[in-house]
């Protein structure tokens, strides 16, 4: 176990390096594209595809970023393919804009949507992983029920798109409510994390070890006085001891 971090480690910082350095190429290059297009005289059909095209890298960019902030912990496989599926999603995006596939093409149109639903998904689901490792209760209870919410959230939104079904006023109710609730706890999960955080480290501090400068202080008069810290520490509290009876005494 001890053998496997020191490896899994710089791997996932290379790949995390390599992954920044390939969003910041392509969405320098989509936006030299799109400051190229901008200056020219007219702003044609193919001058707004490329605009298009710049959007949607920059967009998935930040999808990829998102899944890749999970990179290295333990739950680095939804990061992994969450930023797969927003690479396939500004893939399927990219060739619409350019090539637009017939509508009449509805397998290509669902796999479109469904893609971009899933990415949106799991790049909020990669950032409240971030917590999983949060001790306090609270947060994981939130964390488990946002995460459930945007679930169901996923599913409630590809699931007319394959069905072919409308869905009606309650349908599109439903849809909004998970999405209000699942926002709350993105909104809400981190928040009390950070609360919650604070509120624990001021009682480590409160009762937990020395710190490091009385610990050097200690050590400093005991070599003083030669003896050890643990002898110093015992001396002082028979002392203290001593002055609290005689203090008592009438």
């Amino acid at each position: 176990m001890t053998e496997a971090a020191p490896t899994t480690m710089p791997r996932a910082s290379v790949l995390r390096r390599v992954i920044v350095g390939v969003i910041i190429v392509s969405f320098g290059l989509a936006a030299l594209g799109g400051i190229v297009v901008l200056l020219g005289a007219s702003l044609g059909d193919p001058a707004w595809k490329v605009l298009a095209t710049t959007a949607i890298v920059g967009a998935f960019s930040v999808a990829v970023l998102c899944c890749a902030a999970l990179l290295g912990r333990r739950l680095q496989t939804v990061g992994i393919i969450g930023a797969v599926v927003s690479v396939l999603a500004a893939a399927l995006s990219i060739v619409a804009v350019w090539w637009q596939p017939d509508f009449r093409a509805e397998l290509y149109w669902d796999l479109l949507w469904t893609f971009i639903a899933a990415s949106v998904a799991l790049s909020f689901a990669s950032l409240l992983l971030l917590l999983a490792d949060r001790r306090q209760r609270a947060v994981r209870v939130g964390l488990v029920v946002t995460l459930a919410l945007f679930a169901l959230l996923f599913a409630l939104v590809v699931y007319p798109i394959w069905v072919n079904l409308s869905g009606g006023e309650a349908y599109s109710r439903a849809v909004g409510i998970t999405a209000i609730l699942a926002a709350l706890g993105a909104i809400v999960v981190p928040v009390l994390s950070l609360l919650l955080r604070d509120r624990q480290v001021v009682a480590d501090q409160a009762t937990g070890p020395l710190s490091a400068s009385t610990i050097a202080q200690l050590e400093t008069e005991a070599a003083r006085r030669g003896v050890t810290p643990d002898e110093l520490v015992a001396d002082l509290l028979r002392t203290g001891d001593a002055s609290a009876s005689g203090a008592a005494e009438p």
